[in-house]
């Protein structure tokens, strides 16, 4: 059964999980998640969409963001393409929707369509019994892509599982509340689809382990127009030369009073075990009490990205999480202790005041944020995109001012370079992006 917070906070609250079987039409609510490379970094300006029963489709951000407003609450796929230097790239997550809430854990990997693969087959239960609204998650065994792919069994218990990368071997869990989960690891061809069928056994109840190691990471990113593409073509894989995890995370963001997105992603150590549903997730305000903020659905999961709008810069939000078994919410041991709490304050807008030349010297300049103790320039040779690295960058040596004169490696004089500003609180627990700058090497 749900844990007393009251150890943590005044109240106890209760988190809602929901694993019935989609399929019944309800208000519209709304999904979100990040758009992801093979790499791992955000992918910009990536047409998502739903085609069925009603059109909706958005453009991601220049973090890899996107949120679908006003999309049935049924089950349907959620699906992505991009053309990046006349290649085409597809992909695709299947989202459950139940009205009113935002639906998080909808990442998307983006794959060349012509190296696409899937898997599908049937999950059983006791007595061949046929589940119908059982998961079936897959997560490469490797680095190599950061996102899971998920997919819900129909009402005979089928699935497939599509958007997946030939050529890599993946970890695929099915898990259903009630029974324990089962596991395979097997590798997808391209072009092919494979049979994957699974029994799922009678469960235990055990008290599993607290999730260890919790970290909290604030982004303040720029917040680029979606209708304008060469904005939202542009900047944000820096994060991933900045902080390697955050290429696993999820959701929307709020917009802060000057149209930038903040966003708190939490990072733990997996726990491997097949008696595990997923986790819960608690978050507090400053002095607040503790409130549920999500039942993150997916054992493979080791990271979260909060979606709340409501997220503010400045403001110290404090997190905790729970391990959930097969059985949550209904035993004693359902749910396991809390991990440790960790706090947060998200930095405020980077305001990048532009570059100023003396001589052959370039001078990058900003606006100094509150609480930031150090600040990165990232400097690029072509317009930031899908794998493009940074071209020089000061990171062991940052700046303290609110100037940087560029010392780095040798610019190409009558060359045009890219470049970016990030900001940096004492503990580098918060970070704070500006948006993509560019000028011509003297």
């Amino acid at each position: 059964m749900k844990r007393n917070y009251a150890t943590i906070a005044a109240a106890t609250m209760g988190v809602a999980i929901i694993i019935g079987c989609g399929g019944t039409a309800q208000p519209p609510s709304s999904v979100s998640g990040l758009i992801l490379d093979t790499d791992g970094n955000p992918v910009r300006s990536a047409r998502v969409y739903v085609d069925s029963p009603v059109q909706r489709e958005t453009f991601s951000t220049n973090t890899g963001s996107y949120r679908l407003d006003s999309v049935p609450s049924i089950d349907l796929p959620i699906r992505a393409t991009i053309v990046q230097n006349g290649v085409t790239y597809v992909g695709e997550n299947f989202a459950r929707v139940f009205s009113g809430d935002p639906t998080a854990s909808h990442n998307i990997t983006m794959i060349r369509q012509d190296q696409l693969a899937s898997f599908r087959g049937t999950l059983f239960g006791s007595g061949g019994l046929r589940l119908q609204g059982a998961r079936v998650s897959a997560r490469p065994t490797t680095a190599a892509i950061y996102s899971s792919t998920q997919a819900v069994t129909d009402g005979s218990g089928n699935y497939i599982l599509n958007g997946l990368a030939g050529g890599v071997t993946y970890e695929v869990v099915a898990s259903f509340a009630g029974f324990s989960s089962a596991e395979v690891v097997r590798t997808a061809t391209a072009g092919a689809t494979q049979t994957l069928n699974f029994s799922l056994g009678n469960t235990t109840d055990p008290l599993l382990p607290k999730p260890l190691n919790l970290v909290a990471t604030a982004w303040t990113s720029p917040f680029e127009v979606t209708r304008s593409a060469e904005q939202t073509t542009a900047v944000n894989n820096v994060k991933k030369f900045i902080d390697s995890r955050y290429r696993k995370g999820i959701a929307p963001t709020r917009l802060t009073a000057s149209g930038n997105m903040v966003e708190v992603q939490l990072f733990w150590d997996r726990i491997d075990n097949l008696q595990l549903l997923g986790f819960a997730l608690y978050r507090s305000r400053n002095s607040d009490d503790y409130v549920d903020l999500d039942f993150l659905r997916d054992p493979l999961a080791e990271t979260y990205l909060d979606s709340d709008v409501n997220l503010r810069e400045n403001a110290t939000y404090r997190y905790s999480i729970t391990a959930a078994n097969t059985l949550y919410p209904d035993t004693n041991n359902s749910e396991s202790d809390f991990s440790d709490v960790v706090g947060v304050t998200p930095l405020g807008d980077m305001v990048d005041r532009g570059v100023t030349f003396s001589g052959s010297n370039v001078i990058f300049n900003w606006q100094a944020v509150t609480n930031a103790a150090n600040y990165t320039v990232y400097v690029f040779d072509e317009f930031p995109g899908i794998r493009v690295s940074s071209y020089a960058n000061n990171f062991n040596n940052p700046e303290t001012g609110t100037s940087f004169t560029y010392n780095l490696r040798a610019l190409n004089r009558g060359q045009r370079y890219y470049y970016l500003i990030m900001g940096a609180n004492s503990d580098d627990s918060a970070r704070t992006l500006s948006g993509v700058g560019q000028f011509v090497a003297p």
